[in-house]
């Protein structure tokens, strides 16, 4: 079924109308199945966040812009008072065009563009995502089966000083405090990632700067890995902090991107301990360490405060398997740090200063 959000009463930059005339369009999804929603060139302004459920693909014009007009999310894939488990909530959604402009200066509140848990086959092609305070573009929370190509992730300001930590993509996992929209906090966790092909930077909005980080988590469990992660021929240029932030993942893939003028560029941390390294009935267990993880053919451009590369982990538990090779370094300031990693692969990088503590090369 495609139909076109027009037909519904869509007006332009009015905040209730154009909500309205948005969610009665995506509402047609809860009773039939395998929706196209086309929603024409113009602005439309929203108020609260719109619901979209399972099997919609949301066309959105090149010159379509969602713009918020209040201090919500523009989009989630559930309910608040619903429960949703495992990958079983609303997937097999696509997003493709348009822009999603959080409006964080004249709107100044901390939220995420888009809310997206318990679910499997998010595609989203092509999206704009402008202006967040505080927030994420996209918080991918328990999501199995994560594609992005091809999106601008442009402006966000950290207003209060307390979100150095916040990503323009969030890998997450459903845990108490991590998700807060809607879902069971049951330990489900994203995997099968790919992100390719787009652009972080800043916007041209006052107050709003490049993101502090790109793509990573800040959340973790015991014996819950982030895996089969892929990162690919992305630029991130002038972010505030790392770019990339995985935490404790397995199968991950960092390749061909670039790296421009940011402040730091690929961090991997085990988890030492604390509320990340409980398991998911409370208790805190072992430091937990990540393996095979793949770095390549990476370009890191201009000055950098912290390190190019840093992988880490504690307590002498090793991640395993890792290789950074074939990377270009074109910075003096460029540095690489490695602790703790047993068979460790690194060969054909150019000229860097690189620290190594408790690391054991791969031997055939």
């Amino acid at each position: 079924m495609i139909i076109n959000a027009a037909d519904f009463g869509l007006k332009g930059k009015h905040k209730w109308s154009d909500t309205k005339a948005l969610q009665r369009a995506l509402d047609i999804a809860k009773t039939n199945n395998k929706v196209t929603i086309q929603i024409p060139k113009g602005e439309y302004h929203i108020r609260r966040s719109l619901k979209i459920y399972e099997g919609t693909t949301l066309l959105l014009d090149d010159e379509t812009v969602l713009k918020r007009i209040g201090k919500d999310a523009l989009l989630k894939n559930g309910r608040k008072l619903k429960r949703y488990y495992g990958y079983n909530g609303n997937g097999h959604i696509h997003v493709a065009g348009g822009t999603f402009d959080m409006n964080g200066y004249e709107y100044p509140y901390n939220n995420t563009a888009m809310s997206i848990g318990h679910a499997q086959d998010i595609q989203i092609v092509g999206v704009t995502f402008k202006d967040i305070v505080g927030g994420h573009a996209i918080d991918a929370c328990g999501i199995n089966g994560l594609y992005m190509s091809q999106c601008q992730f442009l402006g966000f300001n950290d207003d209060n000083g307390q979100r150095s930590f916040s990503e323009a993509i969030q890998i997450d996992l459903q845990v108490k405090g991590a998700f807060p929209k809607f879902g069971a906090t049951d330990g489900t966790i994203t995997k099968n990632v790919i992100v390719e092909h787009c652009y972080f930077g800043e916007s041209n909005t006052p107050t709003m700067k490049a993101w502090n980080r790109a793509i990573g988590s800040h959340a973790s469990r015991f014996n819950q890995f982030y895996q089969n992660i892929h990162i690919r021929n992305n630029t991130f240029e002038g972010m505030n902090h790392y770019a990339l932030t995985p935490l404790k993942a397995k199968d991950m893939y960092i390749h061909d991107n670039q790296f421009v003028n940011c402040v730091g560029g690929i961090r991997f941390l085990a988890v030492k301990d604390g509320k990340n390294a409980q398991d998911l009935s409370g208790k805190v267990r072992c430091t937990q360490a990540g393996g095979n993880l793949n770095i390549y053919r990476n370009t890191f451009i201009g000055s950098m405060t912290k390190e190019a590369i840093r992988i880490q982990s504690y307590n002498k538990v090793m991640h395993k398997q890792v290789v950074i090779a074939n990377n270009n370094f074109n910075h003096s300031s460029q540095r690489v740090y490695l602790n703790c990693i047993e068979d460790l692969i690194f060969v054909g990088n150019s000229d860097v200063k690189v620290t190594k503590k408790q690391v054991v090369l791969y031997e055939d």
